[in-house]
């Protein structure tokens, strides 16, 4: 009988190698969707605030288990802005994200995705007659999910927040939400 579990093991353990050889290796994304500046300030009446806009965030992976990852991409979090009275003040982010990714997979196609890391920020602010920026390493975090459509195509979503971008003294500071969708390629 512990010959049988020994070679029922084995044969399961073999089987798993291709599948596990699969989820491991390099890959590129590229993704689109909606930022929102949580802390936009309310200035009172007659001013209209904006703050979402358009983002996009590409990028490359290397998935060195199939639970565990790093990434590396750029990130456009688009832009807010400010009306009053014909002025318009506006203020810009992006920077480059490198994050540890983790990955649960749920069945043969679906994973859901974690990660946690860094993005190099630099928001810059414009208004008539001003204009400031500033560049500060700040933290990054988000969840995902992404499907496999074969084993080199996948199509992802992510949530992404993006902590306390600008300087408090200059720029102001504010957390930025992405919510994005793409697609993955992998080699």
């Amino acid at each position: 009988m512990a010959k049988k579990n020994v070679l029922a093991f084995l044969a399961a353990f073999a089987v798993s190698i291709p599948a596990f050889a699969a989820d491991t290796g390099g890959y590129l994304f590229g993704m689109v969707g909606q930022t929102k500046v949580k802390d936009a300030p309310d200035f009172g009446p007659g001013v209209s605030v904006d703050d979402t806009d358009t983002g996009f965030k590409i990028g490359g992976g290397y998935a060195f288990h199939r639970n565990f990852g790093v990434e590396a991409a750029y990130v456009d979090l688009g832009k807010a802005t400010a009306t009053a009275v014909g002025q318009t003040a506006e203020a810009k982010a992006g920077g480059l994200v490198v994050v540890a990714v983790g990955m649960l997979p749920l069945g043969q196609n679906f994973s859901l995705l974690g990660r946690l890391g860094f993005i190099n920020a630099t928001v810059k602010l414009s208004a008539p007659g001003f204009s400031d920026d500033t560049t500060d390493m700040k933290t990054t975090f988000g969840i995902g999910a992404s499907y496999n459509f074969t084993p080199k195509f996948a199509v992802r979503a992510d949530y992404d927040v993006y902590q306390k971008l600008g300087d408090s003294s200059t720029t102001g500071e504010s957390d930025v939400d992405m919510i994005s969708i793409g697609v993955v390629y992998k080699f």
